[in-house]
């Protein structure tokens, strides 16, 4: 385990915080180390803790995302990299997270930071810095902002949850470069309006949910078909939702990320079946599928928000704003489709629109097997 720590520039009373800070950090990281090694915290997340006249930080954050101090280029941080650019990490640090109230940002204290490389080879040059600092924050200050702009250059490295605590009270932070800055504890319609962008973005940029979305459209042009296709799928997801935040369900990611692909190979599956045989099977039942399927997909939903550890009303009303977000996001996703098939009939006829679903299907059947099989590799 690698601490890197920056203390430049402090007069005697910096010195002496840094210090007492170090020694806390450095024992808990001790008693930490038996079990976890080197990982301290789990990769683009993160804490705040108010407590004490302080807001305790602990974030893991990519080390794409800091300027000049991957030499090599491989984008890890070694150890020689670390100790040669420890002044550029920790002025990148106090620019790039802040907490900011009515009177300004608060000052970041004692920051400390540690490489977190894999848990098979400790030594080596990691992809994460587990970053730690205090923020001067009074016990009677209420509100407040807290920012992020540190994020990496990969997909995966583009979001940041981190879980902020007060007391009895608990929120989670979901960051984003489009998304960089939250209010910490807000207001009922705000913790609205924050899970309302929040689901949309989960569906909107889940090209799994998105994909069986299309497949479950393309077998139907209509308004009945719309309406009881979106019915059928938002009670399903909406109910494991339901059991999983509430209820405390819990299905590991390793089953639910393959069996989410599987239902899109087998939706399309059972439609090029059903039309290459000329079945007519009762709308009803293909519903009822529907419904089976989103069952699923809502286990990959409730990933997002089961480990908020939301409390009370707060725990509600984000819940209902996630939902409301997810129903925004598949009705603008079913309005475009439907528009697109609606077009295609219209300028091109009934037998272009049938082909162009036909391979609508068939792609969605080569592209939700690729899933299965990557995840399945992933999971393994």
């Amino acid at each position: 385990m690698v601490v890197l720590a920056a203390c430049h520039h402090q007069g005697p009373d910096m010195r002496g915080l840094h210090r007492a800070l170090l020694t806390g950090w450095m024992g808990w990281l001790l008693l930490m180390s038996g079990a976890a090694q080197a990982h301290l915290m789990v990769a683009q997340r993160g804490t705040l803790n108010f407590v004490d006249g302080g807001a305790f930080m602990v974030l893991s954050l990519p080390v794409s995302a800091f300027q000049g101090v991957d030499d090599d280029g491989d984008g890890r941080l070694s150890m020689a990299e670390g100790h040669a650019h420890w002044r550029d990490i920790e002025a990148q640090v106090r620019a790039g997270v802040q907490l900011v109230s009515e009177q300004g940002a608060a000052p970041l204290e004692g920051v400390i930071f540690n490489l977190s490389p894999p848990d098979n080879a400790p030594a080596a040059p990691a992809s994460q810095l587990v970053v730690m600092g205090r923020f001067a924050w009074p016990s009677s200050q209420e509100g407040g902002r807290f920012g992020l702009r540190l994020f990496g250059t990969q997909a995966d490295e583009q979001t940041q949850h981190i879980t902020v605590t007060r007391g009895g009270e608990t929120q989670l932070l979901t960051l984003s470069p489009e998304r960089a800055e939250m209010a910490v504890f807000p207001g009922i319609w705000a913790v609205i309006s924050d899970q309302i962008w929040i689901g949309a973005h989960h569906v909107l940029a889940g090209a799994d949910h998105l994909l069986f979305l299309l497949v479950v459209l393309a077998a139907g042009v209509g308004l009945r078909h719309l309406v009881w296709t979106l019915t059928c799928f938002t009670l399903g997801h909406a109910l494991t939702l339901l059991a999983c935040v509430l209820g405390g369900w819990q299905v590991s990611p390793a089953l639910v990320e393959p069996a989410i692909a599987i239902t899109v190979v087998g939706m399309a599956g059972f439609d090029r079946w059903r039309q290459k045989n000329g079945r007519t099977v009762p709308a009803a039942w293909r519903w009822g599928l529907v419904f089976f399927c989103a069952l699923i997909h809502g286990l990959g939903m409730a990933e997002a928000l089961t480990d908020l550890g939301l409390q009370g009303a707060r725990k509600f009303w984000s819940l209902l704003g996630f939902n409301l977000g997810i129903e925004l996001g598949q009705l603008a996703a079913a309005g475009v489709a439907m528009g697109v098939f609606w077009a295609l009939r219209r300028w091109a006829g009934e037998s272009a629109l049938a082909m162009a679903l036909r391979l609508a299907s068939w792609g969605a059947m080569g592209l939700g097997t690729f899933w299965f099989v990557q995840r399945v590799a992933l999971t393994a």
